[in-house]
């Protein structure tokens, strides 16, 4: 036998749930096109190419160096590996 007293609060219970369940969902979404998008970046002024590197790619980049000690010249940096080795070594 049904108790129409908590009907309405189990649905509501419910759809409360469900738009929760939903925003998380719409926000990982956001996430991860935030985070294809940064690879390059295009400045609208004077479509200067401009090359950003996630978190997850400075460590990689950071342990590859490392185990292979590659030598970074002065002022260069991140820079100098991404013109050196465009195939990516480190992600591999």
């Amino acid at each position: 036998m049904n108790n129409p007293l908590t009907t309405q609060v189990e649905s509501r219970l419910g759809a409360a749930y469900i738009s929760l369940m939903a925003l998380f969902f719409v926000g990982l979404i956001f996430i991860a096109l935030k985070n294809f998008n940064t690879d390059v970046s295009v400045l609208e002024a004077d479509q200067t190419r401009i090359k950003t590197i996630s978190g997850t790619e400075r460590t990689l980049i950071a342990n590859w160096v490392e185990e292979n000690n590659i030598e970074l010249p002065e002022g260069e940096g991140y820079r100098y590996l991404m013109r050196k080795y465009p195939n990516k070594p480190w992600i591999r």
